[in-house]
């Protein structure tokens, strides 16, 4: 759909705009999680560590121009009114929409996997039968009803909570920023601090300290939104 009327202005008062400046930095955190599975796949194969560098070396060129050239794109096509979901916005062909909304949905699947495969462990040590197969018929029973159990209470979960979104930066900012910036340097530190030069302990020390913060601004900025969306929503209103 056509926005002849573009307004570029972002809307709320100055410390919404921080705060919203903060949530956007979880979110964008969350959304780079996917970057993982490449880096993860290319481990299966020798030479393991040149797999891994060609895996990032394509997240952060090819990956990037989608990840971010779709929302600049879209900024620059609806303005501020620009929907969180832009397939919403398009006026195109039906069969382009079902596949975009398709290829979203295959993509989120795999995502959430991702984070959720410890708890899959767990449910599979607790409840499968230990001394069968992994792929026996009992198993693959169990495995069937214990996914289709936690995928349904998720989108119970989900559909309950119309600012889900809020909970979603708020796990992006106490726990994959710290996980994605604060951890690795925490163990460089740990395993090399008698045989790293200063420099480099001194880089990885300013990203400790430099993430830790935006850790705690940014799980301020997330727990002032679900405060603020409480009172505004209630549950399973968009259902």
């Amino acid at each position: 759909k056509s926005n002849k009327h573009r307004n570029y202005e972002l809307k709320g008062s100055k410390t919404d705009k921080v705060f919203n400046a903060l949530g956007a930095i979880s979110a964008a955190v969350v959304a780079n999680a996917p970057c993982l599975l490449p880096e993860m796949q290319s481990t299966l194969r020798q030479p393991v560590v040149k797999n891994m560098r060609k895996a990032l070396y394509v997240q952060f060129t090819v990956g990037l121009l989608f990840y971010y050239g779709i929302p600049i794109v879209g900024y620059w096509a609806y303005g501020s009114t620009a929907s969180v979901y832009l397939p919403e916005q398009m006026s195109c062909v039906k069969w382009v929409k079902v596949f975009i909304n398709s290829s979203v949905f295959l993509q989120s699947m795999v995502c959430q996997h991702v984070f959720i495969s410890p708890i899959h462990e767990t449910l599979d040590t607790k409840f499968l039968k230990l001394e069968e197969s992994t792929f026996s018929r009992e198993n693959i029973k169990r495995r069937f009803f214990l996914r289709g159990f936690l995928f349904a209470f998720n989108i119970f979960v989900a559909a309950a909570f119309p600012f889900i979104g809020d909970f979603v930066n708020l796990i992006g900012s106490f726990a994959l920023i710290p996980i994605t910036f604060v951890f690795p340097s925490m163990v460089f530190i740990k395993v090399k601090a008698n045989t790293a030069r200063v420099k480099k302990k001194a880089w990885h020390w300013f990203n400790i300290l430099l993430f830790s913060l935006v850790t705690v601004a940014t799980t301020v900025a997330a727990v002032r939104f679900v405060i603020k969306d409480i009172h505004h929503y209630s549950f399973f209103t968009d259902v």
